[in-house]
């Protein structure tokens, strides 16, 4: 697959797959390998301003895109089980490729501003001011693939699977202020609780949320913040069941909301079981919602945007 000039990468940025940065370690549970990359000739390269979207962000490996679109089809189809237990010896030798692949972009990019740098091109460019963006990680990227119709210019998914709460912070400009949205739809913290990128407290979880929040509010957008979905387990914390600090966090999002007077959207209560897990019948991982967790709580997330309109 040939990705070629601005407008087939905007088609690519806006096909119904997972994107390629920032998910291999969450799906695939191994640590990122260090790519060595030679330093950048201070006289031969032009600055990052001066850089097209094409040069600053090239495209992800051709083996990627099938290979990550096949993993989010296993995770969003009821009924389909996801182990990497089923992993073929191919199929490792392929991770590890991509893996070093996505090591060297992400030591260039760590919040990942190119995942949609094209596509809010076009979105500024049109004129036109979306009603809602979705802030978020792979909860919020798969419900793109999971349910494309919830999704159109007036609805934008601007989810990156893998993410933490201070790359999202990082993002907060560039994929949702510099679009004007009415409304942004916030759902993060899954990852800063698995440590994706490291230790974090309950109170920096709550900071950089709360930080994005007052960036929204300054701005004149509206807010809806989710709560953290039930988890069974996490791909890159095997054996450690975080329940019950999901629950703790929950509760101090709860409190953010009342305190910057926001709708909150409790999608751990419409989803969890008796265990604090998620539903089996909704997950096929015990982490990700499949289509039938994103159906059950799609009327949530309209209603609550509607609420959230009305202020």
């Amino acid at each position: 697959m040939q990705i070629k000039g601005l407008e087939d990468r905007m088609k690519f940025e806006m096909m119904s797959v997972p994107a390629i940065a920032g998910r291999v370690g969450v799906l695939l549970a191994s640590a990122l390998m260090v790519a060595n990359e030679p330093a950048l000739a201070q006289t031969s390269q032009p600055g990052p301003d001066a850089q097209s979207i094409e040069q600053r962000c090239p495209p992800p490996l051709p083996e990627a895109v099938s290979f990550l679109a096949m993993i989010t089809e296993k995770l969003v189809t009821p009924g389909v089980k996801f182990d990497m237990k089923d992993f073929t010896p191919e199929l490792m030798q392929q991770v590890a490729r991509i893996q070093k692949d996505e090591a060297a972009r992400q030591a260039k990019d760590w919040p990942n501003l190119c995942r949609y740098a094209a596509a809010n091109a076009a979105v500024i460019a049109s004129g036109k001011r979306p009603r809602v963006i979705s802030m978020g990680d792979s909860i919020t990227e798969y419900w793109l693939v999971a349910d494309p119709g919830l999704f159109n210019s007036e609805v934008l998914d601007r989810g990156i699977s893998g993410q933490t709460t201070p790359q999202m912070l990082l993002r907060m400009y560039a994929d949702v202020i510099s679009l004007r949205p009415r409304l942004v739809h916030i759902m993060a913290g899954t990852n800063d609780i698995a440590g994706n990128t490291g230790p974090v407290t309950d109170q920096n979880i709550i900071d950089n949320i709360r930080a994005m929040i007052l960036l929204a509010k300054a701005n004149r957008i509206k807010v809806v913040l989710g709560a953290i979905t039930p988890s069974s387990g996490f791909i890159l914390r095997p054996g450690v069941n975080l329940s019950a600090r999901i629950i703790r966090v929950n509760g101090l999002l709860r409190q953010l909301a009342a305190e910057q007077k926001v709708v909150f959207l409790d999608y751990h209560a419409a989803l969890t079981d008796a265990d604090g897990g998620l539903q089996l019948a909704h997950s096929n991982d015990g982490l990700h919602p499949n289509r039938a967790g994103y159906a059950m709580i799609k009327p949530l997330f309209e209603r609550a945007v509607h609420k959230a309109g009305e202020r």
